[in-house]
């Protein structure tokens, strides 16, 4: 057991290592794209993003297994979702969704060394505390689903780190959203990133993540009034999914 646990703790210092180069070797092209392209960086910015999280995968030997729904309509935008149960949940946002996706963060993460600077071309960031703050944020994120980026967003608000429910309760905004410009919902579950990355204790170890898309929710003759019944229908698509998948 105490071999294990030393390994494991040897492993998440490995992990750390390997983001801390890979946001270093990248960080060039980061700054070099934003300057040579500007407020149309996103599509290369995506890219290393996308290469940041699938080098992860690879060295960090935690493959990721995305299970694509065929029917999906690639070419449209999209109000995308998924469940938060781990820090790693963020490279696994990256690598699970394609084409041009703006995310929604916290403001505090725009704070953080290079990190800051990457989500301030990828991301919309929010203040929780204040209703002014998460209002401008769904203008802005309004205005990119109009022009065709699919908007990417933990429902939950944060990381579920409940033992006994498999989603906490979801918020508005992801629902609201998506009727006020009556974009479909497509909902993503995650599966096994907390075992990869647990809440608690902060060591990581290898494994298989799971990523499977879920059919999208339209959100045809939704009025606002709806909000909170599209929110618990899309909810309980996803637990019941979760289970299934889990075999709970």
């Amino acid at each position: 057991m105490i071999l294990i646990t030393l390994l494991r703790y040897i492993y998440t210092a490995w992990a750390a290592i390997v983001f801390v180069t890979l946001l270093l070797v990248t960080a060039p092209f980061f700054f070099l794209f934003s300057w040579i392209f500007g407020k149309r960086s996103l599509p290369w910015i995506l890219v290393l993003c996308r290469f940041i999280s699938w080098s992860m995968s690879v060295l960090l030997l935690i493959p990721m297994r995305i299970h694509r729904n065929k029917a999906l309509d690639r070419k449209r935008a999209y109000v995308i979702i998924a469940n938060h149960k781990s820090n790693y949940d963020a490279p696994v946002a990256a690598a699970s969704t394609s084409g041009n996706v703006r995310f929604l963060i916290k403001h505090e993460l725009l704070k953080v060394p290079l990190l800051g600077s990457l989500f301030k071309r990828t991301a919309v960031s929010v203040d929780r505390s204040s209703p002014e703050s998460r209002r401008k944020s769904m203008m802005v994120l309004a205005d990119y689903l109009a022009q065709g980026d699919s908007i990417f967003m933990f429902p939950e608000g944060t990381r579920n780190k409940t033992k006994d429910q498999v989603m906490i309760p979801f918020k508005d905004g992801a629902f609201r959203l998506a009727i006020e410009l009556q974009v479909p919902i497509l909902p993503l579950v995650y599966i096994n990133t907390q075992k990869v990355m647990p809440n608690k204790p902060l060591i990581m170890r290898p494994g298989v993540i799971h990523i499977h898309e879920l059919e999208m929710v339209s959100t045809d003759g939704y009025s606002l009034d709806d909000v909170p019944k599209l929110r618990e229908k899309v909810r309980e698509i996803m637990q019941n999914a979760y289970l299934e998948l889990t075999g709970q």
